[in-house]
């Protein structure tokens, strides 16, 4: 059983709570991909170093599957406090334990697995609940659907399926840049977008607005002026002709991020 199939391979024919004890980045990673299409899954509990949990987060794609697991109450997510050799994940009546990359050893044994939940149960239990600012996928999609429109809600749909990494890194894009392309293709003010972003818990305004200004230095958007009755007139963003054309399916590695 490969380890990163422990969750699909335990978990589909099982009505029995999980704990997922001490997984890498990677493995988090992993599970976040496979749990997130299994609607009526079984609750897991995951307990994990903070700097492994971290490093999983940094990409948005996963942050937000996690946060999904979590808006679904699907997944709870905690911190490890102590060192623990392996990474285990456990039923009520089966313990796996990872060996090597594709390898791993299991047991069925009531008194060896009753030990082994036991152990791990009470530690869950007794450690801090890790606390997400990245917004469940759900959540995104319909409030974006909701308050922006139909169209820059398709084409984020789009993009999301296809990418295969959307981070903060300087190499991809990122989810606030790719929202802003998005919405410059659609002609959405800037200030509507980016109060929509704040709300949901993507990134502040001001975040949008540099990412905005520094789309415009990069030559991907355009803005122009909207009079509004009162205050200073709005932007309206526009895509450039390399944004207009572009094949969204490939939008979150087409281009180097400008941040």
């Amino acid at each position: 059983m490969a380890k990163q199939h422990i969750f699909t391979q335990m978990i589909p024919d099982r009505d029995e709570p999980a704990l997922y004890i001490n997984p890498r980045s990677e493995q988090i990673a992993a599970f976040a991909e496979e749990a997130v299409t299994v609607e009526d899954q079984p609750k897991v509990r995951l307990l994990a170093d903070s700097a492994e949990i971290k490093d999983a987060l940094y990409s948005f794609l996963t942050a937000s599957k996690i946060a999904e697991l979590i808006h679904r109450e699907q997944l709870s997510l905690r911190t490890l406090t102590e060192s623990v050799e392996n990474t285990i994940f456990t039923t009520e009546s089966e313990a796996v334990v990872p060996v090597l990359d594709k390898h791993s050893i299991s047991s069925s044994d009531p008194e060896l697995v009753s030990s082994i939940y036991g152990e791990f149960d009470s530690k869950f239990e007794a450690a801090e609940q890790y606390h997400l600012r990245t917004p469940a996928l759900s959540v995104v999609k319909q409030t974006l659907r909701e308050e922006i429109g139909d169209d820059v809600a398709d084409e984020l749909n789009q993009v999301l399926t296809h990418a295969e990494e959307i981070s903060k890194s300087n190499e991809y894009l990122s989810i606030v840049e790719i929202i802003l392309i998005l919405a410059a293709r659609n002609e959405t003010l800037l200030y509507d977008i980016s109060k929509w972003g704040e709300d949901t818990g993507i990134a502040s305004k001001a975040t949008f607005s540099r990412a905005k200004s520094a789309l415009e230095d990069a030559g991907l958007i355009e803005t122009e002026k909207v009079p509004i009755d009162v205050g200073r007139p709005r932007l309206r963003l526009l895509a450039t002709d390399k944004i207009a054309t572009v094949d969204l399916k490939t939008l979150s590695t087409e281009f180097r991020s400008t941040l």
